[in-house]
């Protein structure tokens, strides 16, 4: 079969390799999209040699064209999503159906064979029906369950008043999860223009260059006592901070995006956590029980009525033979892009 595999630090090559067979309680999907990550960006570009070894690729839909002796439910020829989480089911942590917080965990796409592949094995149990949506739609299912894992921690958003920092595919799908449950004020921030625009278009209807003008002076200038909630995706330092500063007394922070150097906060910036008494919430992955979690019906759910919309977050389309001009157009940065499909 084909799959993508890294050689060396920001080059990926199709090779050939065995076809998986699945075992007794696994399906064998053919893969008909997969996004390309944050994580997988990150992986093609760093120095670890590890990532040359497996497939990467996590964010993906397809067909089942073989099924295990003990799977029931399934049937060759559906058509599905998966959850890339495999969870022990044995520790503490997956008996409270915490299984985000397992520490036996493996994972598809970092820690075994992943769905830039033209075949792959998948746990029965992992699967999600993905109804009428499309391949490339479906292939959305992965990243929206990573939103709406920490939004439904939350109570009645009705009337209340968000503010989303960074606008990449995350903090695009949390803008219009935040307008379907009827958030009155949902401010934007990034810094990049093209991805504001992109914001105006899911639903932001304030946004913010924080490079032109501190987003502290257009929350104070626009909201009436700063955020209720603050949706932190961009992982980048300042914006860490400056939630702090932008919440409302008694408000939550949601810290979804992962940071990838040192942040410093000032003492006063965070003392601001108790004075304001503060909800500092983070989120990792995107599960529950009972497994894979709500968050997966739900996603396929929203976009199946409407409530979100992916087709224009998809900014670009390469076959699986061309995985080297996507991962360009994103290391190039030359040109506007949100999420980057890979198609079989």
């Amino acid at each position: 079969m084909r799959a993508a595999l890294r050689k060396g630090i920001k080059k990926v090559e199709v090779i050939e390799m065995d076809k998986p067979s699945p075992t007794a309680d696994e399906v064998l999907i053919a893969v008909k999209s997969c996004g390309i990550c944050g994580s997988d960006i990150v992986r093609v570009q760093e120095e670890n040699p590890r990532w040359d070894e497996v497939v990467l690729g996590h964010e993906f839909a397809g067909q089942i064209v073989a099924v295990g002796e003990n799977v029931e439910g399934w049937k060759v020829g559906d058509r599905a999503s998966a959850a890339p989480l495999m969870p022990c089911m044995k520790c503490d942590k997956c008996a409270q159906g915490n299984y985000s917080l397992c520490k036996s965990y493996s994972f598809i796409g970092s820690r075994v064979q992943g769905a830039f592949g033209e075949f792959l094995r998948v746990p029965a149990s992992n699967l999600v029906a993905i109804g009428n949506l499309s391949y490339d739609q479906a292939a959305f299912i992965e990243p929206i369950t990573v939103c709406l894992h920490p939004i439904l921690r939350l109570e009645n958003l009705l009337g209340k008043d968000v503010v989303v920092t960074g606008a990449g595919t995350i903090g695009l799908l949390a803008i219009q999860i935040f307008k379907a449950m009827g958030c009155k004020n949902i401010v934007a921030s990034d810094v990049a223009e093209g991805k504001l625009e992109m914001a105006k278009a899911m639903g932001a209807n304030i946004v913010c260059n924080p490079i032109t003008e501190p987003l502290e002076d257009v929350c104070e200038r626009e909201l009436e006592d700063g955020a209720h909630v603050v949706f932190e995706s961009s992982g980048a330092a300042p914006a860490k901070i400056s939630a702090m500063a932008i919440a409302r007394g008694r408000g939550t922070i949601l810290l979804v995006g992962t940071a990838h150097a040192p942040i410093t906060f000032t003492a006063p910036q965070f003392e601001s956590i108790s004075r304001k008494e503060l909800n500092v919430v983070g989120s990792w992955m995107n599960y529950s029980a009972p497994f894979p979690g709500a968050e997966w019906t739900t996603a396929a759910w929203m976009m199946e009525a409407g409530l979100v919309k992916v087709d224009g977050l998809q900014t670009h389309t390469f076959p699986v033979e061309q995985i080297q001009n996507a991962y360009d157009v994103i290391y190039g940065n030359k040109e506007l892009w949100a999420k980057v499909m890979i198609n079989f």
